[in-house]
Order: C-alpha cells, then structure tokens, then sequence
C-alpha cells in the first residue's frame, strides 16, 4: 500500500517555533514500510520553516499536490498536541475534497482523548488510533490490504459502524520497546530542519545544525493531577535497554555527524540503573555530544551521581519540573511528592557544571490556589538560582483530576467542555489567558501575579 503521513504545520500563535523532525511518524513509517509498504511523509512545518507562512490555503495546497502525485491508499495525519487539531481537521477536509475514496486516519494524544466526538462531528475522519500506534497502523493497514474490515481486532482504535460510533480500547502496550525499528530517518532529509543555531547554548562548541528527538522511555507512572499523557502512552513505564537508544545516537553520530539530541520522555531518569547505563555507553563508545531535556526532569529522581553522568556525558540544557513554590499546592493538589529540600539540594548541585544552561518550569492557577500560595511560587523563584523560569497558567487538559475537579465545581473559564474536541488557541496561548478561576481567586489576581 501506498501510504502518506502528514505533519501538520506549527500553528501561527504557538510561542514555541522550534522545529523537531516528527519523530512519532518516523516511527510509524519504519513499522510500516518493515511490513512491506511505501511510505512517503509529508511534514508541513519544513514548508513552514523554508518558505515562512502562516497562509493555510498555502500548505492545502501542498497537500493536494502531495495526494495528486503520491496517489496514497491511506492517509495519516498526526495530531501530536490538542493545538495541532483544527490544522488536522482542515487537512481531513483537503484530502477528501481531492478524493472521498482515500481513508483518512489520525492519532495523537488530542484524538486519543476525543474519539468519540471527532468522530461523531468530522466526517472527513474515517478513523482514530488510540495511544501508542506502531502495530495499531499496521493492523489496519492488513485489514485494508485483505478488504476484512475486522475493526474491532484492532487494538486501540475508534471507527463507525451501521451509523454508530464504536471503540476497542487500548489494551496492549509494546513491553519491549526494542523489536521497534529505530524511526525511519531515510525518509526525511535532515537538512530540511536545519536552523540558525549560532545563539544556541553550545559549552563544547561543537558543529550544530537541529536538535534530534530521543525517546528513550515511554510514559510515566506517576499521576500528577494535572498531565493526562498516561492516556497516550498507558500506565507503565517502559524503556528501550540503553544498549539500543545508544545505538540510534550513534548511528545518527556516524551517518549524518550529528552531535545534538533532545530527550523527550515523560520521565527519562525514572530508573536509575537505565540512565546511569545510557551515559556509561555513551563515554566507552567516544561520542562527543551534547544532549538537553526539554520535557523537565522530575528532581525526586535525581541525586549527584546522576547529575555527575548525565553532564559529563553532554548534558548541556536541563528543565526542572517544579510547578509550585507551596508544599502543599505541589504535592497535596498536584501530587508531585517533591520536598522543598530536594528542590534545594538538585538546584545547589548544578552549581558545580559551568556549562549547564537550567530551567525551571512552574504552573499557577490550580482551584486551590490562595494569594498565599502565589507569594510562596514568588518566593522560590527568587530563591532558586536558575537562568530561565518558565511560569504557566494550568490548562485543565481532559482526563485529568484537575479537569474534572474544575467541571464539577463550575470553575472552567473560556473553555465549552462540549466543544473542547475541536480544540483551538485555547491550549496554547498559556501566557495570557486563564482557563480556571481558583475558589479564593479572581482573574485579575491571577493576572497581577503574572505581571
């Protein structure tokens, strides 16, 4: 089967425009095109990013060239944050319009938690992957292939049936994250995510062109009130043995002379023998790289002897997931079970590597939040001696405690539940606009306290 998987482009309002290779569909790529496929990706953010743009009828355009010349049996379009999906719904519309033959199918987190209205409102969406997709996507592919159409075989997968939305729940989590291909980086080219990097923080000044996406760990086991990406990537967490993420680097170090990497994970240092395993290949085998954590570190994972591997490996950029300068905000509301003296005693270690550029990430705006617990988050970021706060207000994403604590208790604001499935600016303009009211704070409290 000929198979097209679209990207779709960085929406214009996002404040984030840094530009990854999308890793999720490369990975979806190797899989498919080891059962024997030809697959093509389509990433609209290389448009983006060569031919700057935030005209939508520009990238349709791309699309429908890509269909016509492509001639797919099936389209993927990813859907990786809930801000991404208008594009995704758009792009649906697109490929229909150029054909009603060619099947239409999405995956993401954003999906994963919506199945059932997407479905039941986008009639341009065929079908929906729940979670983890590399053998979703390739059942279907075999159910297409043999005209069967047994979708409720398909594990984790959203589809219509006699006029009714139906849905077989994730059930199966890959356990051995190794018998997955390393993504399909052959059927991009890296050149095309090349950026300035000449202000990039860069202690051993080494060649840099992008920043690759690492996944050495899926999900997380913990349950913050607030993260709902346990619905995409189910319970537990699961690694890839340090033997084979060493080996993607490498190859990538070998191939292409790359020398910079993000790991994305949810929770990359959650095991202690696993990542002190990962630095200890990374030094026997030479590779001179520098590496960051975009995602946040959870600090009660880590101590100076992993601090010690991970910069001298090439740890250059790190991000703590603190969110709350009140014990009791952080780890009653927000169950984060972090000490105020663990938030000490990591941001005291990473004093000793001068070349280790640190972040701090905080969250304000919970339902429990009083002008008490607002001065305690001022306090600490004072206190903490760090290069960059990066202060949020709390989306309350679906699925999550805070979700549904705040529809309960009828403090949503500038959010329609009903109507959160087609999603917009709403998760992604986090700086000025606020999507809670605390039961002892007002907006303009909350506003104050940002200013």
């Amino acid at each position: 089967m000929r198979i097209l998987l679209v990207n779709p482009p960085v929406p214009f309002f996002y404040y984030n425009r840094e530009y990854y290779v999308p890793t999720s569909l490369l990975y979806l790529g190797a899989v498919l095109e080891n059962n024997g496929e030809e697959v093509r990706i389509l990433d609209i953010k290389v448009a983006q990013n060569n031919t700057p743009s935030d005209s939508l009828e520009f990238y349709e355009k791309i699309l429908t060239e890509s269909v016509s010349n492509f001639q797919p049996n099936l389209v993927g379009l990813g859907c990786l944050f809930s801000g991404d999906f208008p594009n995704v719904r758009r792009f649906s519309d697109v490929v229909k319009r150029y054909s009603k033959d060619i099947p239409v199918v999405v995956g993401g987190i954003h999906p994963t938690i919506y199945p059932h209205e997407i479905l039941s409102n986008c009639s341009s969406i065929d079908w929906i992957i729940l979670g983890e997709g590399e053998r979703s996507i390739v059942q279907l592919v075999e159910n297409l292939k043999n005209d069967c159409r047994k979708w409720d075989e398909i594990d984790g997968f959203a589809y219509r049936q006699n006029g009714e939305i139906k849905e077989t729940p994730k059930r199966h989590y890959i356990e051995n994250l190794d018998e997955i291909p390393f993504p399909a980086y052959n059927l991009i080219d890296l050149k095309d995510y090349y950026v300035d990097t000449s202000k990039w923080h860069n202690p051993k000044n080494l060649p840099i062109n992008m920043s690759i996406p690492i996944i050495a760990s899926r999900s997380c086991p913990n349950r913050c009130s607030f993260c709902s990406m346990y619905k995409a990537m189910g319970p537990k967490w699961r690694a890839r043995s340090p033997e084979n993420v060493v080996a993607e680097i490498e190859y990538l170090y070998n191939k292409y002379d790359h020398h910079h990497f993000s790991f994305m994970d949810d929770n990359l240092t959650f095991k202690k023998e696993h990542i002190l395993g990962m630095c200890g290949l990374i030094k026997e085998k030479g590779l001179d790289i520098q590496f960051e954590t975009p995602n946040g570190l959870s600090m009660k994972t880590l101590d100076e002897e992993v601090l010690d591997a991970l910069v001298s490996t090439g740890l250059v950029r790190v991000s703590f997931a603190i969110e709350s300068g009140s014990d009791f905000i952080r780890n009653k509301v927000m169950k984060k079970h972090l000490s105020r003296e663990k938030i000490r005693e990591i941001i005291n270690i990473t004093k000793k590597y001068s070349g280790l550029y640190v972040k701090a990430f905080f969250i304000i705006g919970v339902p429990e939040e009083t002008k008490e617990t607002l001065e305690e988050t001022y306090n600490m970021i004072k206190e903490i001696d760090v290069d960059r706060i990066y202060l949020h207000n709390i989306v309350p994403y679906p699925g999550t405690e805070i979700f549904e604590q705040a529809l309960r208790d009828d403090l949503l604001i500038n959010i329609d539940p009903k109507t959160l499935y087609n999603s917009d600016s709403v998760y992604l303009s986090i700086y000025n606009r606020f999507f809670i009211k605390p039961y002892k704070l007002s907006v303009v409290d909350l506003s104050e306290f940002r200013k």
